[in-house]
């Protein structure tokens, strides 16, 4: 009986649970416990690569040219802390820093480092995780051709509403902005076109003899007085050949005789802008709206009349009240130093007159920039292996204003009617102005806007790229909206 009372007891597992689990708990217990906490230092480290990310990006679009201080690396840091807040998962010694890459003056590098505190592995003495990034962020390797339609119509010898010096004046050293946030030596290229624009364009010269009509049609009559009243005696059109053009009158004396050589050299080249693809061109006709061939077809021959450009000849056109020709356009180039562009914006600029014709200033800045047209063998998709990104940067101080006798680009309007379409002759331009802008977009071409202390700016805001590329400016920050544009130009990228 002894025996048998030894043999159970010896056989008898009852009681041996407790001892097995507290023997089996505390590796359940680092399991678990670390999964947890190593899966908060992931989410952790995935929310800081982002922070870090954002920083570098920031600081480097805020970056004007290769220039990184205080401001720039002030602006990583905000990014940063509104990507990474303090105390997010508990976080300890959280650090940000950002460098610029003393072999890469248009890199910037970036580190990022918490401890995160951890809960069940605290038991084991890992009281916490340390998590540690590293980003980098440039601008690619990319070159640009931007050309920039300038208003130099009347209203910019006005001063702004906020007051100072003329809206000509703030342009002329305004537009440095741009020149300075693109100004790098990585290695790119960025070339620069100017095209001054009010009611007509001066680009003779940009152009060859062969672009420009020996003959062509301008309005015969004459202004007389009646009863206190001013009419026109409309006597038709007169066929008017080169040598007997007067082009340079109302800009430094006539010129009683020339040729296409002459008149393209001149520096008073504006023109009168040729009819539409597919419209009459015995009268013009204009078409209110524009297609790929208007933009790039080109004369055959010196004798292709429907592709060729007039003369703007205020001393030959009669039916007018209102002329002049602005300075003259400059095709894309690259400037040694600010110094120089600011040269050239300042010559672009200096004369100040006339009404607003937004769509012949666009038009020509698109031919300016167009692969296959006038400039086609000097706009390349590619420089080397780089490819050549190309931008219109569109300014302007008002609406789209034809006026009622003013001689512009597409004539005398109130005479000629050589606009197709309905509506108003404005409400015409404007139409013809946003096809326009339509068609540089589908040309890959990104298109930026500055409305220059304008109120109303619907009609010149569908022209940008996207909201992004839409500035306004009251004149006293147009220096940093022309800067924020060059920012936002080129390809801004994470490299790490």
């Amino acid at each position: 009986m002894c025996r048998q009372f030894l043999r159970r007891l010896v056989n008898d597992e009852g009681g041996n649970v407790l001892p097995l689990f507290a023997m089996g708990i505390f590796p359940l217990i680092g399991l678990v416990g670390g999964a947890m906490d190593i899966s908060i230092a992931y989410m952790a480290r995935s929310k800081l690569q982002k922070a870090c990310d954002a920083g570098v990006l920031a600081g480097r679009q805020s970056m004007s040219g290769i220039q990184f201080g205080s401001s720039e690396k002030g602006q990583a840091k905000e990014f940063f802390d509104f990507n990474y807040p303090a105390g997010l998962y508990n976080a300890k010694k959280l650090k940000f820093d950002v460098v610029q890459n003393s072999s890469a003056v248009s890199e910037l590098k970036g580190t990022a480092s918490a401890d995160i505190p951890t809960s069940l592995m605290r038991v084991f003495g890992f009281s916490e995780i340390s998590v540690a990034v590293t980003c980098n962020a440039k601008k690619d390797l990319g070159h640009n051709d931007i050309v920039m339609v300038l208003d130099v119509t009347g209203s910019m010898n006005d001063a702004p509403s906020t007051g100072g010096g003329s809206k000509i004046s703030k342009l002329r050293t305004g537009a440095s902005g741009l020149f300075r946030a693109l100004d790098t030596n990585d290695g790119s290229t960025t070339r620069y076109g100017i095209v001054p624009y009010s009611h007509t364009v001066n680009v003779g010269r940009s152009l060859q003899n062969r672009d420009i009509l020996v003959e062509q049609q301008y309005v015969d009559g004459y202004f007389y007085q009646s009863r206190g009243r001013t009419y026109f005696a409309n006597n038709g059109l007169k066929t008017v050949h080169i040598n007997q053009s007067s082009w340079n009158i109302g800009n430094g004396g006539g010129n009683s005789g020339g040729n296409r050589q002459g008149f393209r050299t001149s520096g008073n080249a504006c023109i009168e802008e040729r009819a539409s693809d597919g419209y009459d061109t015995n009268p013009i006709e204009y078409s209110d709206t524009v297609t790929l061939q208007d933009v790039d077809g080109t004369p055959a021959n010196g004798n292709d009349s429907a592709k060729q450009f007039g003369r703007y000849d205020p001393g030959v056109q009669n039916g007018h009240t209102q002329d002049g020709c602005p300075s003259e356009a400059t095709t894309l180039r690259e400037y040694d130093n600010e110094t120089a562009f600011n040269n050239a914006v300042s010559a672009a600029t200096a004369r100040v007159t006339g009404g607003t014709y937004h769509d012949i200033g666009m038009l020509w800045g698109l031919r300016f920039v167009s692969r296959n047209g006038f400039f086609a063998s000097d706009n390349p998709e590619k420089r080397g292996q780089y490819p050549v990104n190309q931008h219109i940067v569109f300014m302007t101080d008002g609406k789209l204003d034809t006026g009622p006798s003013l001689y512009s680009a597409y004539g005398v309007d109130w005479l000629t009617d050589r606009m197709q379409g309905s509506g108003t002759q404005t409400e015409k331009h404007i139409k013809r102005f946003e096809s326009i802008c339509t068609l540089a977009k589908s040309m890959k071409v990104t298109v930026w806007v500055i409305a220059l202390d304008v109120t109303d700016v619907n009609s010149v805001k569908k022209c940008a790229t996207s909201d992004s590329h839409f500035h306004t400016s009251d004149g006293s920050d147009l220096e940093e909206v022309f800067e924020s544009i060059g920012r936002g130009i080129g390809n801004l990228r994470l490299t790490e």
